[in-house]
């Protein structure tokens, strides 16, 4: 092997090498990729469960929000129309009906916000009298009277109450609806139930 050959042997060598070393700057291992991928992953799985956790609690804010604004309404209803209104909670839902004063029975109410309205699945509700307690409860099928746990009345006042709202997923988030029966409906945040 002369000189000449031995040099061009090596030059050729040496842009092997150089090559080489380029390529591995400007590319990523398989490793590299994977190891990106698995992050990306665990941080999509963690923004899910935050996602899924918060939507749950705006739900029972809604239901929850609904349910006293209506409360509300209702008592601002009886004032105005001056009767009786009468609500009943249980397991299912809520209705409302009317005291007709004349037959002494209570019947349904032609306001559509009046009407009987069903709980999502997954809300369950504690109702508590503020004198005794009363099981929220399925009414029997055959059960044909209507019997109030909450008045309110024709003079701006109700029954006090106290009933509480939370997503069978997550016992911690409940809303309370309450009223002392002299001052309006109040409905408590979660951050507010903590303070009592």
């Amino acid at each position: 092997m002369n000189d000449e050959e031995y040099l061009a042997d090596k030059a050729h060598l040496k842009g092997k090498k150089k090559w080489s070393a380029m390529h591995k700057e400007f590319g990523f291992t398989l490793i590299e990729i994977m190891i990106v991928m698995v992050i990306v992953a665990l941080l999509a799985g963690a923004a899910a469960m935050v996602v899924g956790s918060n939507q749950q609690q705006r739900m029972l804010e809604n239901e929850a929000r609904r349910l006293a604004a209506l409360m509300s309404l209702t008592q601002d209803e009886a004032v105005f129309q001056n009767i009786e209104i009468g609500l009943r909670i249980d397991e299912e839902g809520y209705t409302f009906r009317g005291l007709e004063e004349a037959s002494l029975s209570w019947t349904t109410l032609p306001q559509d916000f009046l009407k009987n309205r069903q709980f999502p699945t997954w809300v369950e509700a504690e109702f508590s009298g503020h004198v005794e307690e009363i099981e929220v409860k399925k009414p029997e099928e055959d059960e044909a009277d209507f019997f109030p746990q909450i008045l309110f009345f024709s003079s701006g006042e109700s029954t006090p109450f106290e009933l509480t709202l939370r997503h069978e997923a997550d016992q911690q988030i409940r809303y309370n609806i309450l009223s002392d029966g002299l001052n309006g409906v109040i409905l408590e945040e979660p951050d507010e139930n903590f303070e009592r």
